[in-house]
């Protein structure tokens, strides 16, 4: 039962708290320090009051007047709610106080009034209102000390009415008011320990994170180096594979072509599966070579000026072959405007061959388009965009998410619609990248898929962090 109304009390004073000063921390338990001190205060406060009117014999208008001001601090949680400004609350609240102390200390025998230990609240409520503001700490003891010395002037210096209550009901009194006075007080104070508390418990969550971000950077450059020693193996191994490869299909080869020469239909089955074989083992290793040198930021380019014709018309004519096996036509445009650009051309064609190679294996008997046109709104330099589209079913929403993701793709490849190992597109985006080109890739409007390739005119290689951070990007923006 304590619990819960402990609970509601709490968003009683959370109610109050204005939303202007909820972000600062600080504030915040100022503000709540403030809040509890004028809710909790005017009840026990009016205990003073209470006790007076019953012990007093002949109680008058300033046990009255005592317990309006009293009273008064109620009205403190509803300014603060309607954001009047926290410090402006504190003085009038901190003077107010100053006023009901010294008033009842005034008609009920001055310096050994029994109210005078509520004098012990004003500097203990002026701090717990300010904290740590130090701008506040001169008016407040200005007004203690004008409040002091005005209840001296005037007890001393008029006539106080005669307090004609008994000894004994004095006692009973004084009993009262240090009873509320330190029930008060220690509300205060449990309150304050409270936030003190907390305040430690923060501290050590936030070292216990610092902790764990310093051990978790730790573990990012050891993960860094591993990743950069892998890529620097597979590119060595990459190497040592592909020579005896080499050797293999070049034998291969001659053995096909003394299969045809002697006529050997058998034989030259047999040298066909074997050089196929070898091709795919090659292109295999090439995939793993260029992943690895990407990885460890050793691929080369070769940059120089290629008429950009002249590139898709070799890229086109190179593809044609699959291109007529599966029934399929590729329409070829160029922008006049787009006329040359500073790349690396082969690596260039490669990545479109790429993506035009899926287009007969996804999409057989469909018509293909590649476009190119001089995009001369981007920012801060202008670029080439092409597309590549075709008119085939698209590609599946759920392969759509990870097509340039390495090893995302879990379908067993050899029975993959997709073909190979998933990774050749992969590669070509990392690579486009690299080479400061992006690679995208979306369902078109009307049906089938749709590749945007944007090269910069101008060669802006990136390096594999910046690769990392613009992916981040995209990322964070798609999300």
């Amino acid at each position: 039962m304590l619990s819960g109304l402990a609970g509601r009390y709490q968003r009683l004073i959370d109610y109050f708290v204005p939303h202007s000063i909820r972000s600062d921390r600080a504030a915040s338990n100022q503000a709540r320090m403030f809040l509890i001190s004028h809710t909790m205060g005017p009840i026990l406060g009016n205990s003073v009051p209470i006790a007076l009117y019953i012990f007093d014999p002949t109680p008058s208008w300033d046990i009255l007047v005592l317990s309006a001001s009293i009273t008064a601090f109620w009205i403190f949680p509803f300014l603060l709610k309607r954001n009047y400004d926290y410090n402006s609350l504190v003085i009038v609240s901190v003077a107010n106080l100053n006023f009901c102390i010294f008033w009842s200390c005034y008609f009920n025998g001055g310096v050994l009034s029994p109210t005078l230990p509520w004098v012990l609240l004003i500097p203990i409520l002026s701090f717990f209102y300010i904290g740590g503001n130090a701008s506040l700490q001169r008016p407040l003891m200005a007004i203690f000390a004008g409040s002091f010395l005005l209840f001296l002037l005037s007890f001393y210096g008029t006539n106080p009415p005669a307090n004609d209550t008994p000894e004994l009901a004095l006692v009973a009194l004084g009993t009262v008011s240090t009873v509320a006075a330190l029930c008060y007080v220690a509300t205060m104070a449990i309150y304050y320990a409270r936030i003190f508390d907390a305040g430690v418990e923060l501290e050590n969550e936030v070292r216990r994170r610092r902790l764990a971000t310093d051990q978790l950077r730790a573990a990012i450059v050891a993960a860094d180096e591993a990743g950069i020693h892998k890529a620097e193996f597979l590119a060595r191994m990459s190497h040592e594979l592909r020579t005896p490869l080499n050797a293999v299909i070049g034998y291969s080869q001659i053995l096909r072509d003394d299969a045809l020469e002697a006529n050997d239909l058998r034989m030259r089955e047999d040298v066909e599966r074997i050089h196929e074989a070898g091709q795919y083992l090659l292109r295999l290793i090439n995939i793993i070579l260029d992943l690895s040198k990407i990885e460890a930021g050793r691929m080369q380019f070769t940059v120089k000026p290629h008429v950009l014709a002249d590139v898709l018309n070799d890229v086109v004519s190179k593809s044609l072959p699959a291109f007529v096996a599966g029934r399929n036509t590729l329409e070829l445009e160029v922008d006049a405007a787009a006329a040359t650009v500073e790349t690396d051309g082969s690596r260039l064609a490669q990545i479109l061959g790429a993506v035009l190679d899926n287009i007969p294996m996804h999409a057989p008997g469909c018509r293909a388009e590649l476009r190119c046109r001089l995009l001369t709104t981007r920012s801060p330099d202008d670029a080439i965009e092409l597309t590549i589209r075709d008119s085939g079913p698209g590609i599946d929403q759920g392969r759509l998410a990870t097509l340039f993701e390495s090893l995302a793709d879990k379908r067993d490849a050899a029975a993959s619609k997709y073909g190979g190992t998933g990774l050749s597109l992969t590669i070509m985006s990392r690579q486009a990248a690299a080479m400061g080109c992006s690679l995208a890739a979306c369902n078109a409007t009307g049906g089938g898929a749709l590749f945007t390739l944007v090269i910069p005119l101008q060669w802006r290689p990136r390096t594999e962090a910046k690769i990392a951070a613009d992916e981040r990007v995209r990322e964070d923006e798609a999300a």
